[in-house]
């Protein structure tokens, strides 16, 4: 019974990813989110299924459709439920070895998705996805940020190899969420380097051997370490950058529409007015030192629970 349920959620999750020569030769459906409910239902409530699914080489056959609907979904305000559901089934997967275990197969089959294009395996995926769904900024995705780097934490310990790509995904996310005016906007910011930093100790710790990328990268940027590691604590100077903060933020409500999803989110601010490439504003945005404002809420980075 349990290999009917998974060759069925396979099977049907699979669908939006087969490619045929011949237009409408495959007919696609149209009720992800609630498959993906059903699915996360049956691994909550059924700890057998659970585990039969982790033990499963079929286990991919359910991370990489899940992936290409994050992916899909993460600009579309309609389907931030589907972006929920499909983060509460990597979080709940990821809290078991097999999980992180599995990853470390080459990822092989290509898939219709705007990312970079990367040789290594299904564990670089999942983090250059998550990146993706990072830097794109979208203000209803901030609550998600602590469970995206959860799942990377709980992962870190088994990856045996990461690609070059996903290794300096990984340093970028570092030295945005490092910056002074990031971790000062508000009292949680500092969670999200505290998870990278153990995601770096882990990779370091357990797989040393096999991550000759990531160790490059990281001595390539050692100076993002150095200057976090010489963060002012004291409080006049936490308090110069709020007073900066407070300021930027008046004039900006001032010479902005009042458009509410804008004064909402948090962004990355940069005096270029192209917008063309997500990653590209925030790399901008660090190498000129701007200011990262928060518009009139902090960003919010509390774990989200469960449905």
């Amino acid at each position: 019974d349990l290999s009917i349920l998974l060759k069925g959620f396979c099977r049907l999750l699979n669908n939006p990813l087969i490619q045929t020569y011949l237009p409408g030769s495959c007919k696609k459906i149209g009720f992800y989110q609630e498959l993906l409910i059903l699915f996360w239902k049956f691994c909550d409530r059924n700890k057998k299924f659970l585990y039969y699914v982790l033990k499963s080489g079929e286990i991919l056959d359910i991370i990489v459709p899940i992936l290409y609907f994050l992916n899909d979904a993460r600009s579309d305000t309609s389907k931030i439920g589907l972006m929920h559901i499909g983060i509460f089934i990597l979080l709940l997967l990821s809290g078991e070895r097999n999980f992180g275990v599995r990853l470390n197969k080459p990822y092989i089959t290509r898939i219709p998705m705007n990312i970079p294009i990367f040789t290594g395996t299904h564990a670089d995926l999942l983090i250059i996805v998550f990146h993706k769904i990072i830097v794109s900024a979208h203000q209803r995705l901030q609550p998600l940020y602590d469970c995206l780097l959860t799942i990377i934490v709980n992962i870190s310990p088994y990856l045996k190899s990461l690609s070059m790509v996903s290794s300096n995904k990984l340093i970028h996310l570092l030295e945005a969420f490092s910056t002074p005016w990031f971790l000062f906007a508000a009292s949680d910011n500092h969670n999200l380097v505290f998870f990278l930093l153990e995601a770096f100790n882990n990779l370091i710790q357990y797989q040393f051997d096999g991550n000759a990328n990531l160790i490059y990268s990281i001595i390539r940027k050692r100076q993002i370490f150095f200057t976090l590691s010489n963060l002012p604590s004291d409080t006049q100077t936490i308090s110069k950058f709020g007073i900066k903060s407070i300021n930027s933020t008046s004039s900006s409500l001032k010479n902005s529409s009042p458009n509410k999803s804008e004064r909402k989110q948090t962004i990355f601010r940069t005096n270029s007015k192209s917008n063309t490439d997500d990653e590209s504003i925030i790399n901008r945005e660090i190498s000129q030192q701007s200011t990262i404002e928060t518009i009139n809420d902090p960003m919010i980075t509390t774990l989200a629970e469960t449905p």
